[in-house]
């Protein structure tokens, strides 16, 4: 008889440490994945924001020098910036949508995800009194799990050249 009477139930205590180790592991990984899964939505999110804002500054700078919607704005902020509607640019129709009833610059890309769109212009008149270039910045903002996001987009409009 070699059990010594003060040992009786030490493999039950050691198996119930291993299975609360085992559960604060599993609770830790899936606390990670929950994790993963909402950043990448972010980075979804982002990507989205980044092709829509890129598209509109690749449409305003195909404009003519001298549309309606290159004139200066007060500053290259988002206050007293253009916001985005249908009419304005119909060229980018066919990748953003208005929804009925949403606030001014409230645009849908084709993948579902809602954002707040508008630009901001500002010419740059030299001592000659020409105007060769104007800077357009795009403003995009939209809500996600993690809060408010942001993303500026800025290019450079070089007076077009007839030859």
């Amino acid at each position: 008889m070699g059990i010594i009477a003060n040992q009786k139930g030490v493999t039950l205590i050691e198996a119930m440490v291993a299975l609360v180790l085992l559960s604060i592991g599993i609770v830790a990984v899936a606390a990670m994945q929950t994790r993963a899964i909402g950043s990448s939505g972010a980075a979804f999110e982002r990507t989205g924001a980044n092709g829509v804002a890129l598209s509109v500054l690749e449409t305003l700078k195909a404009l003519p020098f001298d549309d309606a919607n290159l004139v200066a704005t007060p500053s290259l902020t988002s206050v007293g910036a253009r916001t985005y509607t249908e009419a304005g640019l119909p060229e980018l129709q066919t990748v953003l949508d208005v929804p009925a009833g949403a606030a001014a610059g409230t645009v849908v890309d084709n993948s579902g995800l809602t954002y707040q769109l508008s630009w901001a212009v500002q010419d740059t008149i030299l001592a000659t009194g020409e105007n060769p270039y104007k800077t357009v910045r795009v403003f995009m903002t939209w809500a996600s799990p993690f809060g408010q996001n942001r993303l500026v987009m800025t290019a450079v409009k070089y007076r077009n050249i007839t030859l």
